[in-house]
């Protein structure tokens, strides 16, 4: 009795017409076309673009005042101007010459927003991840990996 079963599936998968499997097929890419068009747009609040923005424009033109605006107090006493400065000395550069900034993504962690983004350089040197940390829209940490 069980060879028989086999045999009927067998026969099944044999006959299927190419019009079924792209029947199928269709049926399998509306789903995941619904599933995806059910997810947020891959874009960051633009607050939190442009609290982005700030930051590396601040780098860029070793603006430490402009950097540490809108962090938490823990933020600005944590981050003093000299290292600051010598990230800036070492980005900046890089910056002028010209980048693009791609968001990737974010997190919920332990009470935190944590927002992602891949820094591309024109120059052709190493990206950069980016982890931007908010708690009550203020910055938290920022980190260039």
């Amino acid at each position: 009795m069980q060879m028989n079963n086999i045999a009927l599936v067998l026969a099944a998968v044999i006959t299927m017409s190419p019009l079924t499997l792209v029947m199928a097929n269709d049926v399998q890419a509306v789903a995941v076309e619904a599933r995806v068009k059910s997810t947020p747009a891959n874009q960051p609040e633009q607050s939190v673009q442009k609290t982005f923005t700030n930051l590396i424009n601040a780098i860029e033109q070793n603006n430490y005042t402009q950097f540490i605006s809108q962090g938490s107090p823990d933020f600005k006493k944590g981050l003093t101007k000299q290292i600051f400065t010598h990230v800036s000395e070492q980005l900046a550069p890089r910056l002028k010459k010209g980048y693009t900034s791609v968001f990737l993504t974010k997190l919920n962690q332990q009470g935190y927003q944590v927002y992602l983004w891949k820094l591309s350089f024109k120059d052709g040197s190493d990206d950069i991840l980016a982890r931007l940390s908010l708690k009550d829209a203020k910055i938290a940490g920022f980190w260039l990996n």
